[in-house]
C-alpha cells in the first residue's frame, strides 16, 4: 500500500456578481457513486461527532471536484493549482458556483484496500485537512473522482459555503 498524501487549499473571496452559472453534474451518472457516498458518510460522520450539522451535496460543486480529479489523473499532476485552470476558487468560479467561502482536500493514492476510508482519516490525520472538514462555516460540498488505468485514485472534496 502506498498512499501519497493530502492536501488542502483556502479559497479567496470573489464578488458574487462574477460567478456564471452552468449546469450541474449530478452525481447519481457517475459510475464512483457509491464510493463517493461512502466519502460524504464519513465526512458528515466526523462533522457530526464533533458537534457539527453535515454538509448539504451540490452536484454543482462535485461536478469541478470530478474535473479537477480527472484533471491531475489526465495531466499528471497533484496539486491544488490546475496548470491550466488554476487554483480552487478560480475552477469553481468557472463552473459558476456562487460562494462566500471555499476549501478543497485532495487525495492521491495506489493499493489501498479502502480508498473512501484511506481520505478521510488521511484528512483527519492533517491539521490543515481536518479544519477544513471541520470547518462550521462551509454548509456544502462534492466529491469527484477519477481512477487511472492502473488503480490510482484522485479524490477532491470541495467544500463551499454559499
Amino acid at each position: 500500500m502506498r498512499s501519497l498524501g493530502a492536501f488542502l487549499m483556502a479559497c479567496v473571496l470573489l464578488p458574487a456578481s462574477a460567478h456564471k452559472p452552468v449546469a450541474p453534474v449530478s452525481a447519481t451518472d457517475d459510475p464512483l457513486y457509491g464510493l463517493i457516498q461512502k466519502i460524504l458518510f464519513l465526512a458528515n460522520q466526523q462533522r457530526q461527532l464533533h458537534g457539527l450539522p453535515k454538509l448539504e451535496w451540490s452536484d454543482a460543486v462535485a461536478g469541478e471536484a470530478r474535473r479537477h480529479s480527472m484533471s491531475m489523473m489526465e495531466r499528471g499532476f497533484f496539486s491544488h493549482r490546475d496548470p491550466v485552470r488554476g487554483p480552487a476558487g478560480a475552477r469553481l468560479h468557472a463552473a459558476g458556483v456562487s460562494w462566500s467561502r471555499c476549501g478543497e482536500n485532495i487525495f492521491r493514492e495506489h493499493g489501498m484496500d479502502d480508498p473512501a476510508q484511506g481520505a478521510v482519516e488521511g484528512w483527519m490525520k492533517s491539521a490543515s485537512h481536518r479544519e477544513s472538514l471541520l470547518d462550521p462555516l462551509f454548509t456544502q460540498t462534492g466529491i469527484g473522482i477519477a481512477i487511472s488505468p492502473d488503480t490510482e485514485y484522485f479524490i477532491t472534496q470541495e467544500f463551499i459555503r454559499r
